[in-house]
């Protein structure tokens, strides 16, 4: 699993920054609150991952 990761890590991190990209866009054109807090739990969820927690915050992160 390690090897396999290592060896496609580039396009994990394409499809990360795709969904990213595609849920934010969503958010933006749509009107109602529900999909961006969606989108807030999804970009949370990848914040996790890529293990951006505690006193670590985005650059748009109030």
């Amino acid at each position: 699993m390690v090897e396999w990761l290592t060896a496609n890590w580039q396009e994990i991190a394409d499809i990360v920054a795709k969904v990213i990209a595609a849920a934010a866009a969503i958010s933006a054109i749509t009107p109602s609150r529900s999909d961006n807090e969606m989108v807030s739990k999804i970009l949370g969820f990848l914040n996790l991952l890529g293990l951006n927690v505690l006193k670590a915050r985005n650059a748009d992160d109030s």
